[in-house]
Parts: C-alpha cells; structure tokens; sequence
C-alpha cells in the first residue's frame, strides 16, 4: 500500500481504540482517511468475527471508496470490502468493511439496536452535518451507552469543530493528522469586477474556461451550484467545440457510468474539465486536477416549518468548504484556485447542519420507532428546533405513524420498514390496500428523484410521468425531446427495490389519491376559475401557471412546490375527485351558524370539510344549533339595544327602575351595559327558534322586563318610583325619569293651583322638576320651587296668560283657587 500522510498516524489510531471505545480524528484533503484508514484496522483483535460499518454522506463517495479499497486489497467489491446503499447492497458473508450511506446505518440499529455483529462505526465526513449523520450518531451513541459499551465509535472529517464533537463524545481522544498538500494560489476577483449572478455565473465561467484552457495546463474542476447551472455551461463548452478536451459532469443523480467517468482520467492526450455540484468537495479523488473554479455557491434545500414546505436555495458556502473546494487542486502538484468573489468578503465558518434547516418528520418517526421520543435525552451537536419537530409530529399524527400522545402506531411500524420518508412510506400501505403498489412505486420514485422530463417540459401533471415511465418500462416508443430516457431506467430500477412486482398493466384513475395519501396537507382547492389560485389543506395559497395541462383542475394533490410566503408555486401535482377525496380521505362536517348581513339573519349550514378546505356547503332550516342563539346575540351586541323595539310603556319601565337604581344600587340595573352583559339570562329565553332582527323586534320588552323584578321590587318601585303623579285638578299625570339625575313633571299651570309644595318622588327626597304648561302645553315657566314660584314669579305669568287665554281661569290668589283643567265656561 503506498505511503500517505494518514500513515503516520495510523499506530497512534490502533492504540487509542484498544484503550478507548471513543475517538476523533481530524485529517484535511488528502490524507487518505476514507481509504488506508479502515484497511490498517483489519488485523485488529477486536474486530475478530465482526465488521466495520463506515459512513459516507453520498452514494458517489460510497461506491468509490469501496472500489478504491478493494482495488488496493487485490479483490472485487463485496468481498472483504462491500457496500451497501439505497436499493443496491454488494456485500457478502465475507466482508469485513461495509460502506453504507447514513439512513442504512439508522435502518440497522432500528433491526438490531446492539448492533452484535459490528466492532467499529466511522462516521467519515462528520463535518457535513447531514441529518441521518447526526440521527445515526445520536443512536449509535445511546446504543454503546445501554447495549453495547464494546462497540467503538470514530468519528473523523476534514474540517471538524474537534473540541465540540469530542464534548459529545464524553471527552473522546483526539487524534490530528497532516495532510499532504501543494501549495494552492487562491485568485479573487478583482475589486472593479463584479460578482456574477446567477443568472450571469454559465457564461463568466464559460469565459473564463476558455481563457485558462488555452493558457494553462492540467484538468480543471468547477464548482456550481445546481444541475442547471452545470447544464448551461456544458452547453456553451460544447458549442465552442474545445479540442482535445474531455468535458464531464458530476452530480447526484447521475448514472454510476457516467460518475465513474467524471473520476477517471482523461484518454491519453486529452484534458478534462469536470462541472460538479458540491458532491465533489469531499470524499472523492479526481485524478488530475490543477485548477479549482469555485462559484461560491451550493444549492441548499432549505424546510419551512411554517408552510411545511421545502425550499430549494442558493447559498453562499462556508469558509470551511472553500478551503475544501480549493485544496482540490493540490493534491498532485501545485495549482490554483479561482474563487468568483471578492476576497473582503467574509464567509461563514462552518456550514449550517442540516438539523437546523431540514424537514423533521423521518427523523421524528425513527425517534418513535427507537422507543425514545424525548428529542432531548439523546446527545446532539445541535438540537433539532422546536418548530420543526412539532410541524414532524402534526404531520406523523396526520398520516396515522402517532397515536395522540406522540407514540408509534403499528401503521408508523409498517411505515418505518420501507426506508422511504413518512409521507411515501404511508402512500406504499395504503396502495397495497387498494391493490395499486406498481403505480405508488411509480408515484415515490417521481416524487424522490430527479425528473424525468427537461425543463423546457412546462406541465406539472405527475399522472402523465408515471404513464411515461410505464411505458419506458414496457418498451414502447417514447419519444425523447422532453423524456431522459437514462432518468426513466434508473426510476424503474428503484421502483423494483420498493416494489417487487412491477406489472405490465397500469391503472392510472385513483393515482391522484394515491398522492393524496401522502400529502394531505398539500391537497389544493381551486379558488378563482381562470386565474390559477388554490387553497391547500394546510391554509396556505398556490399558483399553477395558465399554460400547464392542470390549470382550471378544481383538486389537485400536490407533491413538489415552492415556500413563497403567499402563493407557492405548483411543480408536480396531479388532478383528483371530490368523489375521491370523501371515499378515502374522510371529511369532516359541521355546522356553521354565521350572520347575513344583507338579510338580518343567522343562517346555519351544513359544511364539509378537509382540513381548510370547505368541498360543500348546504343551508339548513334547522335552527335548535346553541350557536345559532349566540350568533344572534351577539350581533344584538353589536349593533346596540336600539336595535330592539321599545316601546314608550318598556321605555318608561325602564327609565323608572334605572331611576331608582341610582339611588339604590341594590335595585336592579336596567342600563344598557346590564343588559348587554347579561342578555343570555333575560333575552336569551325569549329567542328560542329566533333568527332574524325582524323577529327579535316583535319581542314585548316591558313585559320581559316586568318579568325580571319580583313583586316586592315591583311593589317597591310603584311606591318609590311611581309612574304618575296625581295633581290638585285630579289628572294623573306621566313622571318622565328620562334623566335619571332629574325627572320631570310637566302640568299645566291652573292644574297646580292650591298646591303649595312641590311634588316629589322617592319617598319625598327627590322633588320634581316642574315644567308648568299654558292651556296649550306650551312651557311657561321651570321650577323646582313651586312655593316660591306662587309667591315671586305667578303675576308676571298671569298677566300674560290672561292676555292669550281669556277663557280659562286666571286667579289673583292661586293658593286658595280651585285646581281645574276646564275653561270657565265648563267650571
């Protein structure tokens, strides 16, 4: 084996995991971690009869390390060196080291929690911080701690908050190697020169490419954020028709042939260039290169607990990735490092751990499935937030993996056994319920993966990828001007490994359902024909645009759109029934009670609903509903008392009990904030079968009212408080306790003569104020001094009144004059 910078300190790795069942190691690019590493540890004693499960963050890395080992142990892969990966495992009885990708690490301890056929977990490239690292870590942890305290866990990366990690680890040794690098020239941009956009980063580097292909030597590797970024400048390389240079391109969803490619070598004579996503930061070798062109940016899907929603971003990488990215080019000899920024910007030190930002709900569901749903009894770098763990559980209770109290159902069991996200993992049992596992096969692969269909392929219906991918499947003639023909393959291989039987007929009327099954929060009501609006279950608002086959579609379940704060846009959905979403769903109705303005009216109707979906509305004429009354009622509120009939009799009733309630707060209290507050104890019972203003205004006030006082307070009030006064003439006559500080009396003048005092109420405290009336109840004069109106005021009065009303009786003397109401012609 040859000699590499991880060699020196491979005794001090084998020493330290004899005496320690924890350890770090921090070993830069280069240094031959991922490769001499596990091999040097095969003759170890305690890994007799047991295996080494090491972790790679990615698929590529996985098959690559595998490779590169068996090749330098003499052997094929799945011999002593195997791996395994989602839907595709190389392995035998003989392997000794397994390369898995994190989420088959967390499916093994979910089968074995003591892990008892495995000595030694690696968790390489710890620095990533992906989810199923920090999950598979966290368990792995608990595991060694409760079950297995001989298990040994290394953890190593290139860049590693080692003091952090060691923490985690109760203090675990920390070992550092040195790598071997060349010195690296890192070239900023120029002050003057403006950063590129996104849009403007294809054709700068294009630019650029052809600049250091005709002036420099050796491959070069670029960075870019994203395939379509990749795509668009491997276009302009190919119109430029470079010569003897090997364009590649490295991402993710690439072919295992076409990856393999990007890593080899160039044919003799050529050069290479390699347009690579991130995936090419670490864990892989490149052969070749000298020239490292980084963008600065990696495309980050980025999870909204608030809408529930991922979204896909464009961010600015760390200052530990660009470091990374750059030793890229020293590996073999010196080289260079274009970085497209400005050097005086300052870069984040370490990236964002997808804990922080990534959708919740897998990592939940496998927390119940472990038994421990305590989010804070395991041992994190960082704990997961609070936000998205709730979001996890409202979505696990959703698809039935919960019961109420957060603990897994036998349904969340079933889904756990899948390996696929909750959401597909339901989708696979409830397909096999209705005998449709090909077609939800179907479905999760489109879902999951890359897309069959080219950008410039505008529909958003999945309906129509799965019928393309069927008949790719059955070999028939697909047209390849929007299909990746490669994509559908790759699709149809995963889809075996979910589903087995994969068969030659496709049903394609309930796949809206079946996509319904796994986002049922996701489920879109059409809101506005012809504008492309919808409501989802989940309250929030999508877009579809007008040219998509879907538009006007009045349901759609949806899989893939953005995390706009208003309307999302809609990426893959398909159409479905009310029919279908009432027949498996299941819908909730109730009655509404709301108010008509228009008519002054409660109305109750019967609606059905899916979430904030409202799918039908009828009107009932029942009305026996609590809410109806307190619909009413409260609308009574609103628009004040005023808004009853009162009568002058319930007017006056309750003038007078208002009255004497302020001179006796024992009394009742008849005022408009009593009887707002209290209207569900002396209104409410009259309302019974009541739903509109009109018939509330039909409602006899005085003798609801009367009702209220007992016959002692209504003896009291009569007493204290009477109705009418009875003057000298013999009238009875209206006390008006309008005011309740004042009430008056008006009478005319010759009905009061021979009166002395002034008439009075309240058992004689409140005297009265008099508005003493011509013949033609016209005021004369106001007083509450009767006595010393007779006395000071009468003559001037009587001078005028004998003047105007000579028919009526003007006495000198009023005092001993006979009270009348009558002319003198009738006295």
């Amino acid at each position: 084996m040859q000699t590499l910078p991880i060699t020196h300190v491979l005794p001090k790795v084998k020493e330290k995991l004899i005496h320690h069942n924890r350890l770090v190691l921090q070993a830069p690019p280069g240094a031959g971690k991922t490769t001499a590493l596990p091999l040097a540890l095969l003759d170890e004693p305690w890994l007799e009869g047991k295996q080494i499960i090491m972790l790679e963050p990615r698929r590529l890395a996985v098959r690559s390390s595998a490779a590169r080992m068996a090749e330098l142990l003499g052997e094929k892969v799945g011999q002593r060196v195997g791996y395994q990966i989602k839907m595709e495992s190389v392995q035998s009885k003989a392997t000794k080291i397994l390369i898995v990708t994190e989420g088959i690490l967390t499916r093994k301890l979910q089968n074995d929690p003591a892990l008892e056929s495995v000595a030694l977990i690696i968790f390489d490239e710890f620095h990533e911080r992906s989810l199923h690292a920090d999950l598979s870590l966290a368990l792995a942890l608990e595991s060694q701690s409760v079950l297995r305290e001989d298990m040994k866990i290394l953890v190593m990366s290139a860049t590693l908050n080692t003091a952090a990690i060691s923490t985690l680890l109760d203090n675990a040794p920390v070992i550092e190697s040195q790598g071997r690098a060349f010195p690296v020239e890192r070239i900023y941009l120029d002050a003057g020169t403006p950063q590129p956009t996104l849009k403007t980063l294809p054709s700068y580097i294009h630019k650029l490419l052809l600049k250091l292909l005709a002036e420099e030597e050796g491959n070069i590797l670029v960075f870019l954020p994203g395939v379509r970024q990749i795509k668009a400048v491997e276009k302009l390389l190919n119109e430029s028709r470079i010569k003897n240079t090997y364009v590649s391109t490295l991402y993710g969803n690439l072919s295992k042939e076409a990856q393999d490619r990007a890593i080899k070598a160039p044919p003799k004579g050529t050069g290479k260039v390699v347009l690579s996503t991130n995936i090419a930061q670490t864990s892989l070798t490149i052969e070749g290169i000298k020239i490292v062109i980084d963008s600065g940016l990696q495309n980050v899907s980025v999870f909204n607990p608030f809408s529930g929603m991922n979204k896909l971003e464009s961010k600015f990488i760390s200052k530990d990735a660009a470091i990374q990215r750059a030793g890229r080019a020293g590996r073999l000899s010196a080289g260079k490092a274009y970085h497209l920024w400005h050097k005086s910007r300052i870069l984040q030190k370490h990236d964002t751990p997808e804990i922080l930002s990534a959708d919740l709900s897998q990592l939940v569901l496998e927390l119940a499935q472990w038994g421990n749903d305590d989010i804070n009894a395991l041992s994190w770098m960082d704990t997961p937030p609070i936000t998205a763990i709730h979001h996890a559980r409202t979505l696990l209770k959703q698809l039935g993996a919960l019961d109420s109290n957060g603990h897994i159902t036998s349904h969340g069991e079933a889904m756990g056994s899948y390996g696929l996200h909750p959401r597909l993992a339901h989708m696979m049992l409830k397909a096999k319920e209705m005998d449709l596992s090909y077609e939800a096969s179907l479905l999760a692969v489109l879902v999951s993966e890359k897309d069959i269909y080219s950008s410039a392929y505008t529909s958003a219906d999945l309906r129509e990828r799965v019928i393309t991918l069927h008949d790719v499947a059955q070999k028939a003639n697909v047209s390849s001007k929007y299909v990746d023909i490669k994509q559908c393959r790759y699709l149809l291989e995963n889809a075996r490994r979910i589903e087995k039987n994969q068969t030659s007929t496709l049903h394609t009327e309930q796949l809206g359902i079946l996509l319904a099954f796994a986002y049922p929060d996701r489920i879109a009501q059409l809101r506005h024909r012809n504008k492309g609006t919808y409501l989802l279950s989940n309250g929030k608002g999508a877009y579809l645009h007008s040219d998509d086959t879907l538009f006007n579609s009045p349901y759609l379940a949806i899989s893939d759109l953005d995390a706009k704060s208003t309307n999302a846009t809609i990426y893959k959905a398909i159409a479905l029934s009310l029919a279908d979403i009432e027949t498996y769903l299941g819908t909730e109705t109730q009655e509404r009670v709301t108010w008509n303005e228009e008519e002054a009216r409660v109305e109750v109707r019967k609606v059905e609903r899916f979430g904030k979906l409202t799918l039908k509305e009828t009107q009932l004429k029942s009305t026996d509903s609590p809410e109806v009354l307190e619909v009413l009622l409260d609308e009574i509120e609103a628009l004040g008392l005023n808004i009853l009939h009162w009568n002058k009799e319930a007017k006056k009733f309750r003038e007078r009990v208002n009255f004497l309630h302020l001179h006796d707060e024992s009394f009742p209290d008849f005022s408009d904030e009593n009887l707002l507050d209290t209207m569900d104890k002396w209104l409410a019972p009259y309302l019974q079968n009541v739903t509109t203003l009109k018939a509330c205004r039909n409602l006899n006030l005085y003798n609801i009212l009367l009702g209220l006082l007992s016959y002692e307070e209504l003896q009291k009030l009569n007493h204290l408080v009477p109705a009418k006064h009875k003057v000298a003439s013999g009238s009875q006559i209206n006390i008006d306790y309008s005011d309740p500080q004042q009430p008056v009396l008006a009478v005319r003048l010759q009905e009061l003569f021979g009166t002395h005092d002034t008439p009075a109420v309240l058992g004689g405290k409140v005297k009265l104020m008099l508005h003493l009336l011509s013949p033609a109840s016209r005021p004369m004069q106001v007083t509450r001094d009767l006595k010393s109106f007779w006395e000071n005021t009468y003559d001037e009065v009587k001078k005028e009144l004998r003047g105007k009303y000579k028919k009526h009786y003007w006495p000198d003397d009023p005092l001993e004059a006979k009270a009348t109401s009558k002319t003198k012609k009738n006295m």
